[in-house]
Order: C-alpha cells, then sequence, then structure tokens
C-alpha cells in the first residue's frame, strides 16, 4: 500500500472512535496527547476508557454505532472486535473524512505508525500495515539510540534556532551555527548548550 508521511495538526478536531475496548484505549491516549476532541461510540466501554470519561477528557455516547455519529467528524476510527461493525463504519464515512479501520488496512485511508517521542521530537516507523509488529521492533531499538535527553536537546536547539535567527551574523555564519551545535557534545553537555545560549545573546539585532 502506497502512502504519504504526514505530520498532522488536530487539536481542538473532532474525532470519533468507534469500540470500548484496550485497542480502542490506546488509540484515544494518543489522540489525546494531540489535543484531539473525542467521542467514543460504544454500548460497554473498558475501566480505563471509562475514567477518561469522568474525567471529562472525552465524550462517551453509551449506544451502538449509527452512520450519524460520523457528521461532524475529521478523523474516524473503527476498533471493535467486530469484522462486520468495522466494515460498516468504514463504508459509512464521507469521502472527505480520514478512516483508520484497524483490522483492515486496506479499508483504511490512514494508518497510525509506531511512534518514539523525546519531547518535541517523534520518530514514526510505517510498514504501509504489512506489519505492525515489525515496526514496533524497530521504534524499540531506535528508542535506545534516541534515549530521554533527546527531548531536552531539541528544546536547546529550537531556543538557539531563535537566537541564531534573530542575531547580526549572516545567513552564511547562521548556517554554521545551526550546524555545529547538532553535533553530539552538544547534546552531552548543559555547558556546552549554556555557553553558546549566552555568547548568541550578545549578538542579538536590536534593530
Amino acid at each position: 500500500m502506497k502512502s504519504y508521511p504526514i505530520m498532522l495538526n488536530i487539536e481542538g478536531k473532532a474525532v470519533v472512535v468507534v469500540g470500548g475496548g484496550l485497542i480502542a484505549y490506546r488509540k484515544i491516549t494518543g489522540l489525546l496527547q494531540a489535543g484531539a476532541y473525542i467521542t467514543v461510540i460504544s454500548p460497554v466501554i473498558h475501566s480505563k476508557i471509562e475514567q477518561l470519561f469522568i474525567e471529562n477528557k472525552i465524550s462517551w455516547k453509551n449506544k451502538l454505532f449509527e452512520p450519524v455519529d460520523l457528521d461532524s467528524a475529521l478523523i474516524v476510527i473503527a476498533a471493535t472486535n467486530s469484522e462486520i461493525v468495522n466494515t460498516f463504519v468504514a463504508s459509512s464515512a464521507g469521502k472527505h473524512q480520514l478512516v483508520n479501520i484497524v483490522d483492515n488496512p486496506e479499508l483504511s485511508t490512514f494508518h497510525v505508525p509506531a511512534k518514539l517521542t523525546r519531547g518535541d521530537l517523534t520518530i514514526s516507523v510505517a510498514t504501509g500495515g504489512g506489519s505492525p509488529t515489525l515496526s514496533k521492533s524497530i521504534r524499540d531499538e531506535l528508542a535506545v539510540i534516541y534515549d530521554d535527553t533527546y527531548g531536552d536537546y531539541l528544546e536547546f536547539l529550537t531556543l538557539s534556532r531563535e537566537k541564531v535567527k534573530h542575531s547580526i551574523f549572516d545567513q552564511t555564519i547562521k548556517t554554521k551555527l545551526l550546524k555545529a551545535i547538532t553535533n553530539d557534545t552538544y547534546r552531552q553537555s548543559n555547558n556546552m548548550q549554556n555557553a553558546f545560549l549566552e555568547l548568541i545573546s550578545g549578538y542579538q539585532n536590536m534593530s
């Protein structure tokens, strides 16, 4: 299956998740991290999903799925244990809605890759739906290489980029500075990070 990788901003967007089990819960947790407005459609939900509902983090419709449930959704996810229901959800979705059927990549217009997150750093691994197990295995290998230090390191790079951008240096020097701080020695040394920020702060464009 050919696909186009994309990072999608779904903050405040409506997402409908059909299903109330652990697979649905795992989908929901990722969607919540992205700031989506989530409605769960299921007559029965797992206790973990119920807790999210009690905490007002999601909406829940205690009912069987009907096509009208998808009317306002940007994203539709079918995560029930019934192939019939999941197929019905897929056929009910509009042509402009993004659809993920957890047990059927062929009926999906998108799939969710295995993801590694370190602060604002996101690394995704996908196999086109061919082997989610392989995707997760590769992600776990990458997690060893890109450890928790990368979250703070990316914060440093982001702040440095803004300071360099507004510095008095010409574009050639700016490019060299930004490349220099991607050297791994900067990730490993808070002292080097602080020294760089202090140095650049002395060359800010005041105009």
